[in-house]
């Protein structure tokens, strides 16, 4: 490498001090407001024995560059190649993976994956992530780890009809979890709000369980005794109206722990035999299942408001990187994730 002072032709700048750099015929440093430094590919980062094309040994530390694989400016420290560090920040973002259901250990995937170039030296996992299990943080290594493309066991879910589905219908609508917005109570009978669903979520007579509100005489578990697409009433001496925040949950609410489309569904005599589901919704908050379609239409009788429904999911492999708990979560513990932590 040589280093030349250039040649001062300017005499209205005598101290122009700009170097140019000559390696293998390269000009890397021209201008007085950049320096430009040495770009290329992954492959072609210099190693001790071939610093600079050539044989040759030594220490690569304190080399920089322009990786142009990973749009990375890096350089050499400790032994290895290590991308700069910047100061922005990084966005974090929040996933709820569903809630328990006391035998389930996976939820996802993380969503988004994680990220395909990962700082050298270093290893992506659970340390770039901050779990929560209803409002308990979890730990990597104690609580939970991080698999890819993990193989789940069959497991079976049963559920309760919120609506009756008739004769030819395909559709069945489940008793699910949703997220209260509004309570109100006029001392005999309080009424929760939540978000309009298609069908009613729950049924008249069926077990509710009511978490989270701030005025704690709302909360506990109660039979409903009216219902609409967008409220569920019980009967409750609490009196006054309040913002939500708080959660209303049928007792045999389904939290799939994996896609269940293709699973059997049995639990009615209206039900043909090897019927199985060829769609599925889940509410957005809570990961709880709100309805399926079936692949054949009920015949002889119309399945009544709370009939309890049975959903076989044989053995799958899902693709993707798996939260796997230590044990099971409890039932209707919801389960979120923070990801986006720099790596």
């Amino acid at each position: 490498m040589r280093y030349l002072r250039k040649q001062v032709i300017n005499r209205r700048a005598p101290n122009d001090a700009r170097l140019d750099v000559d390696i293998n015929n390269n000009i890397l440093m021209s201008s007085p407001a950049a320096v430009q430094v040495p770009t290329g590919t992954t492959t072609q980062r210099p190693i001790v024995g071939n610093r600079y094309g050539t044989s040759s040994t030594g220490d690569l530390s304190g080399m920089i560059r322009y990786n142009t694989t990973t749009s990375q400016l890096e350089g050499y420290q400790a032994g290895t190649w290590r991308a700069f560090r910047f100061k922005e920040s990084t966005q974090i973002t929040q996933q709820n993976l569903g809630a328990g259901d006391s035998s389930t250990v996976y939820f996802g995937p993380l969503n988004p994956a994680p990220p395909t170039t990962v700082q050298s030296g270093s290893t992506w996992g659970g340390q770039n992530l901050l779990v929560i299990v209803e409002n308990v943080i979890q730990l990597f290594n104690t609580n939970y780890t991080v698999v890819q493309n993990p193989t789940i066991a069959g497991e079976t879910y049963v559920g309760q009809t919120s609506v009756a589905t008739s004769v030819s219908g395909t559709t069945i609508y489940f008793s699910p979890s949703l997220v209260v917005t509004a309570a109100s109570g006029n001392g005999t009978s309080a009424t929760l709000t939540f978000a309009t669903q298609t069908a009613n979520p729950f049924a008249v007579g069926q077990t509710i369980i009511v978490t989270g509100l701030n005025v704690l005489g709302y909360n506990g578990i109660y039979t409903v005794t009216s219902v609409t697409t967008s409220t569920v009433s019980y009967a409750n001496s609490t009196t006054g109206s309040i913002n939500g925040n708080g959660a209303v949950t049928s007792n045999v609410a389904i939290y799939p722990a994996v896609n269940i489309t293709g699973a059997t569904v049995t639990g009615s005599s209206s039900i043909q035999s090897n019927t199985t589901i060829t769609s599925y919704t889940t509410d957005s908050n809570t990961g709880a299942l709100t309805s399926i379609v079936i692949n054949k239409p009920v015949i002889t009788s119309s399945i009544p408001y709370s009939t309890s429904i049975t959903i076989t999911e044989t053995s799958q492999t899902p693709t993707g990187y798996y939260i796997c708990f230590s044990s099971p979560v409890p039932y209707g513990k919801p389960v979120t994730v923070l990801s986006g932590f720099d790596q």
